[in-house]
């Protein structure tokens, strides 16, 4: 203080409150203001449309684990013989119904074990000729993990959409129905031929997702039909612009510039016929421009719910209540409305009931509704009581939210890729916005594999896969275990495109799959294909939990229920709720196997032998991506030459390439031993075959093929003798299999063992009454016996057995080995198709006697074997 100044008057206290607050205020003001500064430059940015924005997008992504599996999904496209087809032919226009794309659909059509495929194509541009459309078509399945065109199917040529197996006439055979733009049609088969329901009403329309459901439990399926637009191709709306969730689009690609097409629900009468009731019974939902439909039991009653996913409207939940419908889609909390494509349904989470999860529009996230039924039903009380039957979104928790904002997302589906026991998730991705310097294409996007870490956390190990690291307009999607090698296998509709199907070699755990037989209908004799029934197998103590059915987008999974243990090697038991309501519990079942189980009967039947998907392809696989890469360019170049250019020594040489890249791989050896066949080399074909077997003792094929050469080609009883030995290994992985079986009865004739021979023809014909191979084989045995009536019946048998439309063969040098290049191609399978289908037995056996030993009964050791040199 300077000398001599007067002292400052000092502060009231009241005055030094006020100062110190406001001191503090200034302190907390100055400090919030930084705060929030710092707060706004670094907050994630409002999403746009198609923008790539890190805060989003890939900040809350969570790095795949070091457990995950490796997603080893080989492109199979090619050497399955599903390459030339496409989807689309010529340019788009930009009209809305050119860009919804088109599904898949698995289906046995031909009762034979195995899945076959429908691809539905989109056709072409608005306006194109119809014989200018790319065709749908369907592919029959041979049983070795190759397909070809059944000619039998009508040729169509339209916009399609969507297809659905469903057997409409409870006959055994599954028909299909086929949907898309101004196309609605009803296909029936009648034993494995295909003929167009006429009678069907094919109503014009925009029609999109459909789906077979005994929703009244009458015992008959009935029918959804999704509508989507009332689309009005327009000249003069073609250079307009208009809003879709806040972005600009074509005037004409936008569905809301457009009204609502109604839905269809098609009522079976139980004779063929249907009613169409969708308005009557509540479920036409007018004002929604639907996509996909999924009919599923959400709440256990025993009745099957209707969800409809609708895009830029909110989507419907339509309780079933015995028959009748209630929308309950706000009271349980799953009216989304949001742009809903794809619907997928499971229990991701193992909490005993199932959810819903629904793939969305551009910058909408997609959604993973958890239900919330059990809990609020208390356990395992009463599923539906007011207020029970609700969901909560919690996609965004276990990361399948906002990574999923710069996609749009189609068809989906839960499926347990590794069988660990908890359900993955699959999504196509395809945007909706055209490429900015060719208008017409369109963006494409890359897909989505989720893999499901125990119920915790979704993680997309779609970046690692070589197959799924490329981007495509991804529409429909299915699964099936088409190669019946006990994993489920992945395949993917690329609209503009063609198909992708991906093997599925990634799986660790053990496995059981599920194929479910429902009672016939009152009045009929062929058994249901159990749509609507739910499995839950008991493992570890927990409820894994699989129904038939489901919807994709536009698509249809199979029907085989797969279920992944992990590490356990068996399961404690299955309950299955059939679609009538009818509850049945079964006991234990070993893991690595397929059983049939049927309603009314007391056990399960098994169906395939107990081998883990794992062990049938011993790999040693090129670890680098040039080795991957050099593998399947070779691989890939070996099947265009057989099959395309038929150049056996081309292709085989290729093989050669890609065997020494990767020794274990089984195609590639398969296909060798065929293409050295085809070139007359045996040994060498018997020898890549011996190798196969040696590589991998369950590999049912090389025992049937390698066991099939030696006997064609024996020159001793010890060749029949080993070819008999292989053959009964190959019966012995698959008892169910009749080839091997059919093959066994002719080594018998041929070594002059006709009880034998007659034990396994017999055999046969009770597994297959439609082996007409085994019905002549009979005839000719009961004509060597003396009953010419009982040869007569076998024959008029063989003759229904083989169809209509079926012609003699022309004759082929006896003993030509290369015939045996073809799998349908037995020892003795050049008899009965060169015969004229008369049923006079002197004239149609006389050439097959001449061939085989006189005797009657089992051969002394040491007799002669047909064709060997006296």
């Amino acid at each position: 203080m300077t000398p001599g100044a007067s002292s400052p008057r000092p502060l009231s206290r009241r005055r030094r409150r006020l100062r110190w607050t406001a001191s503090i205020l200034a302190v907390v003001l100055l400090g919030g203001a930084g705060a929030l500064a710092w707060f706004y430059s670094r907050k994630p940015s409002t999403y746009r449309p198609g923008e790539e924005n890190p805060d989003i997008t890939r900040a809350l992504a969570r790095g795949v684990p070091p457990d995950a599996p490796a997603p080893r999904l080989l492109d199979a496209t090619r050497e399955a013989g599903l390459g030339a087809f496409r989807t689309f032919e010529g340019a788009r226009t930009g009209q809305l119904p050119e860009d919804m794309g088109s599904g898949a659909a698995w289906g046995d059509y031909d009762n034979d074990g195995d899945e076959d495929l429908f691809l539905v194509a989109a056709g072409g541009p608005l306006g194109a000729p119809e014989a200018e459309r790319a065709p749908s078509e369907l592919f029959e399945n041979l049983g070795d993990g190759s397909f070809r065109r059944a000619e039998g199917f009508p040729e169509t040529r339209v916009m399609g959409m969507a297809a659905a197996w469903g057997d409409y006439d409870g006959d055994g055979w599954l028909d299909l129905l086929l949907t898309g733009f101004d196309t609605l049609r009803l296909f029936r088969n009648d034993d494995g031929r295909f003929s167009r329901v006429t009678s069907f009403p094919e109503l014009r329309g925009f029609w999109s997702g459909a789906a077979w459901a005994d929703f009244d439990r009458d015992g008959d399926l009935d029918l959804y039909v999704c509508g989507y637009v009332r689309y009005e191709a327009d000249p003069g709306t073609r250079s307009r612009v208009s809003r879709q969730y806040g972005s600009s689009v074509p005037y004409t690609l936008n569905p809301a510039s457009f009204p609502p097409e109604r839905n269809l629900l098609f009522l079976s009468d139980g004779r063929g016929g249907f009613r169409e009731v969708a308005r009557a019974r509540g479920v036409d939902n007018p004002q929604g421009r639907s996509l996909s439909a999924l009919w599923h039991d959400f709440d256990a009653d025993g009745w099957l719910d209707l969800y409809v996913a609708n895009d830029i409207s909110d989507n419907v939940f339509y309780w079933n209540r015995k028959g009748r419908f209630e929308d309950v889609s706000h009271a349980a909390w799953v009216a989304d409305h949001r742009g809903a494509m794809g619907l997928a349904a499971g229990d991701w989470n193992r909490d005993g009931d199932d959810d819903l999860f629904i793939s969305h529009w551009l910058a909408q996230e997609n959604a993973l509704y958890d239900s919330m039924v059990k809990d609020l039903a208390g356990g395992d009380g009463p599923r539906f009581a007011a207020g029970n039957l609700r969901f909560a979104d919690v996609a965004d928790q276990v990361g399948l939210g906002q990574v999923a904002l710069p996609m749009v997302g189609w068809g989906t589906e839960f499926a347990d890729f590794d069988a660990d026991g908890w359900l993955d998730l699959v999504v196509a991705n395809g945007s909706t916005l055209q490429v900015e310097d060719d208008p017409t294409r369109l963006r494409p996007q890359l897909p989505f594999l989720f893999w499901n870490r125990r119920g915790e956390h979704f993680h997309d190990l779609a970046p690692a896969s070589l197959p799924l690291a490329s981007p495509h307009v991804g529409r429909g999607l299915a699964v099936a275990d088409y190669d019946g090698d006990g994993d489920l296998d992945l395949l993917v509709v690329h609209h503009g495109e063609g198909v992708q199907l991906l093997r599925n070699d990634m799986q660790t755990g053990h496995w059981i799959e599920v194929v479910l037989r429902s009672r016939p209908a009152a009045g009929r004799t062929a058994r249901g294909f159990g749509e609507g029934a739910t499995a839950a197998l008991r493992v570890g103590g927990v409820e894994l939990r699989r129904a038939v059915g489901g919807a994709s987008y536009l698509s249809q999974s199979a029907r085989t229920l797969h279920f992944g243990l992990g590490a356990a090697t068996r399961a404690e038991g299955l309950e299955v709720r059939w679609p009538d309501g009818e509850k049945t519990a079964y006991g234990p079942l070993d893991a690595g196997a397929r059983f049939e189980v049927t309603q009314g009967e007391a056990a399960p039947r098994r169906l395939e032998p107990a081998v883990r998907a794992t062990d049938a392809r011993p790999a040693a696989a090129p670890a680098d991506r040039e080795g991957l890469l050099a593998f399947w360019a070779a691989q890939r170049a070996a099947m265009h030459a057989l099959k395309v250019e038929r150049d056996h020594g081309k292709a085989a040489g290729l093989f050669r390439r890609a065997l020494a890249l990767d020794p274990g791989h089984e195609d590639a050896r398969y296909y060798l031993a065929n293409c050295l066949l085809a070139e007359g080399d045996v040994a060498g074909a018997l020898a890549q075959l011996e190798e196969l077997r040696r590589r991998n003792p369950q590999s049912h094929r090389a025992h049937v093929r390698w066991g099939s050469l030696r006997a064609s080609t024996a020159g001793s009883a010890e060749d029949l003798a080993a070819a008999e030995r292989a053959l009964l290994a190959a019966h012995g992985l698959n008892p169910e299999e009749t080839g091997a079986l059919l093959l066994l009865g002719e080594i018998a004739l041929m070594r002059g063992d006709e009880v034998a021979a007659a034990e396994r023809l017999e055999a046969v014909c009770r597994t297959n009454p439609r082996a007409a191979g085994g019905l002549f084989l009979l005839g000719y045995l009961r004509w060597r016996r003396g009953d010419s009536a009982g040869a007569r019946d076998r024959l008029r048998q063989a003759r229904a057995a083989l169809g209509p439309d079926w012609k003699p063969a022309g004759t082929t040098a006896e003993g030509d080995v290369r015939r045996q290049a073809h799998e349908d191609a037995t020892l003795l399978s050049d008899f009965w198709r060169r015969w004229d289908g008369a049923a006079e037995p002197r004239a149609a056996f006389r050439a097959l006697a001449g061939r085989l030993p006189a005797g009657r009964g089992p051969r002394s050791r040491g007799a002669r074997v047909a064709g060997e040199t006296p």
